[in-house]
């Protein structure tokens, strides 16, 4: 009877350190799932904050270009490009509202590369130069517009190779100083916007796909930068979600 008593205390015993033990596990993991949980809050914040900062802004240009041009004043050639870059801005935001997450980011980058395209064919026509072509985005930051040639650069530690600048970029190049670069905010720093990994990957997206056939872009999204690596571009091309 005795040892049977103390069969059945070492199992108690058991049972209550196996569960307790199960308890704290849970307990850590339920803890790791919440960090991870806001880990991915703050990423989508972020990267909600830098693309409204960017629809914002091309807000305050078209402003400003009807403040230098007046809408009313276009060529028909120009309004219709002052038209479609309205559209863009509005489906912009509208895209914007209608998402709380990043599911929308790659869509509203697009319109606002393409907005950004239509109101440099405004400028263009009103001073009866010849309509810009489509390219891509400034490397150094989307939202400066759409660039006006590829220029040799190299980040530090990194490789030298051919990357698309707008025109105060390439210019500011070719003096031997450095272009304005986009930056973002990654654990506390503010790192260029390509050293922010796939994170970033649906606001790239929008900005460059429709130039997937590039030289220069496509040898952004397969070689990277050197030591710095872009793997934002690597990931370029990939449609999926932004990952955990």
């Amino acid at each position: 009877m005795l040892g049977n008593l103390v069969l059945l205390a070492m199992f108690m015993v058991g049972l209550v350190a196996t569960m307790a033990a199960m308890s704290r596990a849970q307990k850590q993991a339920r803890e790791v799932e919440a960090q991870r949980a806001k880990a991915i809050e703050s990423r989508v914040n972020q990267m909600r904050k830098d693309t409204e900062a960017d629809v914002t802004a091309f807000g305050e240009s078209l402003r400003e270009l009807d403040l230098e041009v007046g809408a009313e004043d276009l060529s028909t050639e120009a309004r219709d490009d002052w038209k479609r870059a309205l559209d863009c801005y509005d489906r912009a935001k509208d895209l914007m509202a209608a998402d709380p997450g990043t599911g929308n980011i790659t869509l509203v980058t697009e319109a606002l590369e393409e907005g950004r395209h239509a109101v440099a064919c405004v400028r263009a026509r009103e001073a009866g130069e010849p309509v810009p072509e489509m390219r891509p985005p400034c490397f150094f930051d989307p939202a400066h517009g759409p660039s006006t040639t590829d220029v040799m650069w190299s980040p530090e530690g990194g490789v030298a190779r051919k990357v698309p600048a707008c025109a105060a970029d390439a210019a500011r190049i070719q003096q031997g100083r450095s272009p304005w670069i986009r930056t973002v905010a990654m654990e506390g720093h503010q790192v260029p916007y390509w050293e922010a990994g796939n994170d970033y990957a649906p606001w790239v997206r929008g900005y460059y796909h429709r130039y997937e056939q590039s030289p220069v872009v496509n040898g952004l999204a397969v070689g990277g930068l050197g030591i710095l690596g872009l793997g934002l571009f690597s990931a370029l091309f990939d449609d999926g979600p932004m990952g955990p």
